[in-house]
């Protein structure tokens, strides 16, 4: 009996807490779920303490069961006050409320903190009915005070609601109260000690009880029992009109406002008996109208919402209503009647047709007043002028006396053909308006436009009456219009067609190459070295040279051409009716000889080059974006060619481009997918007449999925473009940092070098990263040296130094790569902190010839003189090597001695090579 107690309670806490979530929403709801959660968790030990009878096993569900005695007081608590309607719901409330079950449930975990909650715990089974002994301590003790304290507290909430509820509450309110009471009476029958033959703790199923009554009353009685009064009392009291009717029409219940309503009526017709009864139930509602004779149904207008416009005269009177008619279905959606509900809108409807009726009246002069400070001028049905204003006097010229009386047509300008007016007149009798655009003429002869609105003004029989023209003077806006149209399509600095026009014209070019089937060629361009210029000389200086370079790319083209500039250096020329690739090849041509002959800017000669792609159509494509994309790829093909060129575009640029593109787009996935590897060429040192490695270079090596393979001087170039090279130098940095731990793991300790781009400078990306691995490794103590090249230097040489400086405060040592190919300079070379100087190969390769003078002895004695190392790359023979030692290079590097090898091979190669 006690298992199917328990067990079907359970089952009623679940079933409690589906109904409760469907009203979750719902502020009452969300507490008596937590509580309901409690009370499931309670049983569902009492359950597990009857089945599991392992005394250890129990005592801990017995505790644990506490857990939920101790929260659903307070949580009953705040259930009762959301039931009255408490507002009071601050932190410091629900704090006062938890506190003493917080130190409730830290006493029963502890036992200890800050009071006992039991001792001497244990457990028997009497008639299979666990028995849960403790020797009550100040921790129990203070929860028993505080939980039926709660209660009471709870309960004579519960009475004070129930006593002041309104008539239409008070069931609801007295079934909680009433039945909360029993729950609670059963629940302290259960632990009295007088009850000695009841040995049950059933406090739970009371509880439970509590909450199911809680549940009901809040949600379901005020259903049963609030709801159909408190529809009635809204019938009863609303000032619609209401009306039921059967299947039959037949009224079968009308509310009292409606009643009112037509004893009101019946009042004012004197000829009514007023005193006599009548009773509408079982009448149709058609047949009210037979208690008032005098009223004069007006109008019923429909619409497709069951909603209607009813109006009728009473008395002189007319009064409008909107009538909402609803059917009424029984269960099984069948129409058993209708309800009828008519809303009073006569003063709203009065309003409205005396607003109309004032528009009317003063539609002429409030559109004079609106626009006062617009040429206004009126004439009658046969056109001639009757007013003018002030605005239109000082628009035309004319005073008002000259104009009175004549026809508008001593304005026209002759501006305008005979039909244009003709559809001015037509729109003036078929629409009764006209707007446009008009140009007159002033007194003085000058022509003007004006925008211009023509209304005609008709009586109520539709006969027009007057013509009402306003009109706004708009010679400043079309000259501002002007203006934009030379912004908007021409640059504001060469003055000729701006990107914007640009393709207009080559959009408008390609259309009549492909109706004439001729042909189009685009000439990209991007000149050499202004940049240098522009930064040297200022931008005053660049600007005068970039329209000196417009000017004569214009005077080498013809006009019907057009010559562009897109921005920055970039120009373009669109030549149409070109017969083939000579007629393109001649203009580049005309074009490069011309931009480099020399510029007198600001005192001073300078001499400038150009690079042209060019792309024609139909040949290589027959659309705006393609040309242009192809002709501008064609370009950079010329600046990569030795610049001062043109190129044609080509497959093979098209090509490439797509390589590129594919290139960039694997080395978006290569970092996650490992497909980077270091490699490290061994650095040799002649000492002790002999050979010894002392450092080595990383180069790095791609190798895709696929398995191709490319070499850094291929992507590098790309991942600078696309970004990528921040992560792969990350990369680079952080396997460096292992290949060197690995190294010294194998009893090698060399010097590490690698190779920097610039853009890693950028934003301090590559010192903080730097500062970071020698965070991430403080016991690794790693001989680093990063190479960077003469390019980076030049780029900004001050922002250069402070970077190299930040670096070698971190113990890492500076190399100048490809040293001698870039713009050398001893001004700047002294001032850099950097340690080493590498030779270029291409020096090496002819270090041994006798054609030429070689510059590696000048090079390593420079460096010798600013107490700089050198190292020599490409080292191929024995007697390139033995000559730059006869030099005094301090280091060797290159394929005589070793290509770059994966870390395996090379730490083989040094074990063989006799390393000390």
């Amino acid at each position: 009996m006690y298992e199917v107690l328990f067990d079907v309670s359970f089952i009623i806490s679940i079933i409690l807490l589906v109904f409760l979530y469907k009203v979750r929403n719902v502020n009452i709801a969300k507490l008596l779920i937590k509580c309901t959660i409690l009370v499931a968790f309670w049983i569902l030990m009492e359950i597990l303490s009857y089945c599991i009878r392992i005394n250890e096993i129990a005592i801990l569900f017995q505790k644990a069961k506490f857990i939920s005695i101790i929260f659903a007081s307070p949580l009953y608590l705040l259930i009762v006050r959301e039931y009255a309607a408490k507002n009071k719901k601050s932190i410091y409330y629900t704090l006062l409320i938890f506190i003493v079950p917080i130190l409730s449930l830290l006493s029963l975990i502890s036992n200890k903190i800050p009071y006992k909650f039991m001792s001497n715990v244990s457990i028997y089974y009497a008639k299979d009915i666990p028995i849960f002994l403790f020797s009550p301590d100040v921790g129990f003790y203070i929860h028993i005070i505080y939980s039926y304290s709660s209660i009471l507290i709870g309960c004579y909430i519960l009475m004070m609601v129930a006593i002041k509820s309104p008539k239409l509450y008070r069931r609801q309110s007295t079934f909680i109260f009433i039945g909360t009471l029993i729950s609670i009476s059963m629940n302290f029958l259960f632990i009295s000690p007088k009850s000695k033959s009841i040995f049950i703790d059933a406090t739970s199923i009371c509880v439970l009880l509590t909450l199911i009554i809680l549940y009901w009353g809040s949600f379901y009685m005020p259903k049963s029992i609030v709801v159909p009064i408190a529809r009635d009392l809204l019938v009863e009291n609303i000032k619609d009109f209401i009306i039921v009717v059967d299947s039959s029409n037949k009224i079968i219940d009308i509310n009292p406002a409606a009643i009112k309503f037509i004893k009101f009526l019946r009042h004012e017709n004197k000829k009514i008996n007023t005193e006599q009864k009548i009773n509408f139930i079982g009448i149709k509602i058609h047949e009210i109208l037979n208690f008032l004779p005098d009223i004069k149904y007006s109008a019923a207008t429909k619409d497709s919402r069951n909603e209607s416009m009813v109006s009728f005269n009473f008395n002189g009177k007319t009064f409008y209503f909107t009538m909402y008619k609803s059917p009424i279905l029984d269960t099984n959606k069948s129409q058993i009647g209708r309800l009828f509900m008519f809303h009073d809108v006569t003063k709203i409807q009065e309003y409205t047709n005396n607003l109309k009726q004032l528009n009317e009246e003063l539609s002429i002069s409030d559109r004079i007043i609106s626009t006062a400070m617009e040429g206004i001028l009126i004439t009658d049905s046969s056109g001639n002028i009757i007013k003018v204003n002030n605005s239109f006097e000082r628009i035309s010229g004319y005073k008002g006396e000259e104009l009175i009386g004549k026809n508008p047509r001593v304005l026209k300008s002759g501006h305008h053909n005979k039909s244009f007016y003709l559809n001015m007149w037509n729109d003036l009798l078929t629409y009764g308006y006209w707007e446009g655009e008009i140009w007159n003429r002033k007194k003085n002869g000058e022509l003007y436009p004006k925008w211009m609105s023509i209304t005609c003004l008709k009586k109520q029989g539709g006969i027009i009456e007057n013509y009402i023209a306003i009109s706004t003077d708009i010679t400043k806006i079309k000259k501002t219009e002007d203006k934009l149209q030379s912004l908007a399509y021409y640059d504001l600095l060469t003055g000729i067609p701006n990107r914007t026009l640009f393709y207009e014209r080559l959009e408008n070019a390609l259309i009549r190459a492909n109706n004439n089937k001729g042909s189009v060629a685009l000439l990209f361009m991007d000149l050499d070295g202004f940049k240098v210029i522009n930064d040297s000389l200022g931008h005053a200086a660049g600007d005068l040279l970039l329209k000196e370079v417009a000017a004569r790319i214009e005077s080498s083209i013809s006009r019907s051409d057009t010559v562009s500039r897109l921005g920055g250096d970039e120009f373009t020329v669109i030549l149409e009716n070109v017969n083939n690739h000579e007629d393109a090849k001649a203009a580049a041509e005309s074009i490069i000889g011309k931009i480099l002959l020399p510029y007198s800017i600001l005192g001073r000669e300078i001499t400038l080059g150009v690079s042209i792609g060019i792309a024609l159509s139909p040949y290589d494509e027959s659309t705006v974006e393609g040309l242009v994309r192809k002709a501008d790829a064609a370009m950079y093909d010329a600046k990569e060619s030795g610049k001062g060129k043109y190129s044609f575009s080509s497959d093979e640029i098209e090509r490439r481009n797509h390589e590129i593109l594919e290139m960039q787009i694997k080395l978006n996935k290569a970092l996650d997918n490992n497909e980077f590897n270091l490699y490290l060429q061994p650095q040799i040192i002649f000492a002790e007449n002999e050979f010894k490695i002392i450092g080595a270079e990383a180069l790095i090596r791609w190798k895709t999925i696929d398995g191709k393979i490319f070499t850094p001087d291929k992507f590098i170039p790309v991942s600078e473009t696309n970004r990528m090279i921040i992560p792969i130098g990350n990369w680079i940095l952080e396997e460096i940092f292992r290949i060197d731990k690995v190294l010294k793991d194998n009893g090698i300790n060399i010097k590490l070098s690698i190779n920097i781009s610039s853009k890693q400078f950028e934003n301090g990306n590559l010192v903080s990263k730097i500062k970071e691995l020698f965070k991430e490794n403080d016991s690794q103590n790693i001989d680093l040296v990063i190479e960077i090249t003469e390019s980076f230097l030049l780029q900004d040489t001050e922002s250069a130094i402070q970077s190299l400086l930040e670096i070698k405060k971190l113990g890492i040592e500076i190399s100048i790569d490809d040293f001698g190919t870039g713009f050398s300079s001893l001004s700047y070379l002294a001032r850099l902190p950097v340690d080493y100087l590498k030779i270029d190969k291409s020096f090496i390769d002819d270090i041994l010839s006798t054609n030429h003078k070689n510059l590696t002895s000048n090079i390593i004695s420079m460096a010798k003189t600013l107490n700089l190392k050198t190292v020599a790359e490409g080292v191929e023979t024995e007697e390139q090597a033995n000559r730059l030692m006869d030099e005094g290079c301090d280091e060797l590097q290159g394929y005589y001695f070793s290509k770059p090898l994966i870390i395996d091979d090379f730490i083989k190669y040094v074990k063989q090579f006799n390393y000390n």
